[in-house]
């Protein structure tokens, strides 16, 4: 998606600069000093989202030489490659490389063509989840091609309906969920899959564990299901939870959950009565792409969540046969 397609809306802020002259470098993740490598050609665009626990700048650049100390004071800091080839430090860093840094790290880029991508601040520094195991410094994560994919298109979607939302409490309704999506996306990129490997012998405890969650999601009833909460309800990391839902069940925790929710849905669309809408249904158990919703819902089920609801309106009746 060209970031030419976002307009400004009351919760996305768009910047453009077609000269140099007046060009603002954006701080989410330090300031540096920018040379651009063809003037004549000078463009920039950015969308800037702020969420409830970080800042989300997606952005086009020119090409250029580029000195920064990259970083952030607190927290972490990534950037998300969605057309991108740079020479960092040295490194050759393309389309599949995700970069994470912890602290301040002085850098040395040289970018001989416009890159697109996103810069996120987070307020944690997501130890819990796994990410990035040092202190300070910058990693470079290559992914997947799946799981790339799956986080570019949450980021895409994100940004799309930022731009179209022009009414800051519905979007901040949605601020949870989007994020919960957002961190699902970077945990499949950034955790590696031998690092969610149960011990051996550890099978009882992690069967024990799930038993545990499984009951505090029962009494979060039909509020929607977010890692971070239920991690902290059980007194362990994210990433505890992760190892412990792959021995058990063999999937993610966000597979997991995102089962849970939307049989939270499917409870609500059959017993909701008249007064109930799958829109109200998804939007309440933490789905915000309807469409990823429905289509989700569907492979579940084997029908659409508009089909459970009109089945769950039909009246009841008793037939005596003779």
């Amino acid at each position: 998606m060209p970031l030419g397609r976002l307009k400004p809306s009351r919760v996305l802020g768009i910047e453009r600069f077609s000269d140099f002259g007046e060009f603002r470098a954006n701080e989410v993740l330090g300031l540096g000093t920018s040379t651009p490598l063809r003037p004549r050609e000078f463009s920039l665009t950015r969308a800037i989202l702020p969420l409830r626990d970080g800042l989300f700048v997606f952005q086009r650049a020119f090409a250029r030489e580029l000195d920064v100390d990259v970083g952030t004071d607190r927290g972490i800091g990534l950037v998300v490659p969605f057309s991108f080839h740079s020479v960092s430090n040295g490194r050759e860093v393309d389309n599949s490389t995700v970069n994470v840094v912890r602290g301040k790290v002085p850098v040395r880029s040289i970018e001989r063509q416009p890159n697109t991508y996103l810069m996120m601040r987070f307020n944690s520094d997501m130890r819990h989840r796994g990410w990035a195991d040092y202190d300070t410094g910058l990693g470079f994560f290559r992914t997947q091609d799946d799981p790339m994919a799956r986080l570019r298109a949450a980021i895409v979607e994100m940004f799309s309906l930022a731009s179209d939302c022009n009414d800051p409490r519905e979007f901040e309704a949605s601020n949870r969920p989007i994020q919960e999506t957002l961190l699902a996306g970077l945990d499949a990129t950034l955790v590696a899959a031998d690092a969610l490997t149960a011990r051996r012998g550890s099978y009882d405890r992690h069967r024990k564990l799930i038993a545990h969650l499984d009951d505090v999601a029962a009494l979060f009833g039909s509020k929607p299901l977010y890692s971070d909460d239920l991690a902290a309800a059980l007194g362990v990391s994210v990433r505890t939870l992760q190892i412990a839902t792959q021995a058990v069940h063999g999937v993610s925790l966000h597979h997991y959950l995102r089962l849970k929710r939307l049989w939270s849905v499917r409870v609500q669309l059959m017993t909701g009565g008249n007064g109930m809408t799958v829109k109200a249904a998804a939007l309440g158990n933490g789905f915000w792409h309807l469409g990823d919703f429905s289509r989700g819902y569907r492979l579940a089920f084997g029908e659409t969540p508009s089909e459970t609801l009109a089945n769950g309106r039909r009246p009841f009746h008793l037939g005596i046969g003779a």
